[in-house]
């Protein structure tokens, strides 16, 4: 049992860190292709939109798949 416990934490771990690491471009250069009403936001915004790019990275790497 604990074998699949660390598995899956392991499982989180790896994805939120791949979230963090994605957060960094999709502030540089991805939020501007989805949404041209995000230039020039303050860091407020950012800060507050941070988790939610972490937790759905992954959908987010489709949308900027798909604009491209």
């Amino acid at each position: 049992m604990t074998v699949i416990i660390d598995i899956f934490l392991g499982t989180l771990v790896i994805y939120l860190i791949i979230g963090v690491l994605f957060s960094i471009y999709f502030y540089a250069k991805g939020s501007v292709r989805i949404d041209e009403g995000v230039k020039g936001t303050p860091w407020h915004f950012k800060l507050i939109i941070f988790p939610g790019v972490v937790l759905f990275w992954s959908v987010l790497v489709r949308k900027l798949m798909k604009k491209s």
